[in-house]
């Protein structure tokens, strides 16, 4: 019995570190996405992961990190927009775009 305990607890901790670790993704505006990708020669891409109904949602890498991009939608217009899901696991996302141009679309995902 005095096992089990232990087993649940350290299942229930594992379980509130991994919550606790999470990021928060941080809201972006327009001009410190395009001063980053500028700055980092290392990030030579960024995806689009598609819109909700308060922003438009990006992903890019950051040296070793890949980090979550988030811009308000009343700040930046995306002409092809997709919708974004969280939950999905077969995309990251639609397509890649220049940050320099407006965040038009590259090319394809």
């Amino acid at each position: 019995m005095k096992q089990n305990t232990i087993i649940v607890l350290l299942i229930m901790s594992i379980i509130a570190s991994c919550k606790v670790s999470s990021p928060i993704q941080k809201s972006y505006t327009v001009s410190e996405v395009q001063q980053w990708y500028n700055k980092d020669s290392s990030a030579n891409c960024v995806l689009y992961r598609g819109s909700d109904a308060q922003a438009h949602h990006f992903l890019s890498q950051f040296i070793n990190n890949w980090v979550f991009l988030t811009i308000k939608k009343n700040e930046l217009l995306i002409t092809d927009e997709r919708p974004y899901g969280v939950d999905s696991v077969a995309k990251l996302g639609y397509y890649y775009v220049d940050p320099n141009n407006h965040f038009a679309k590259v090319r394809e995902y």
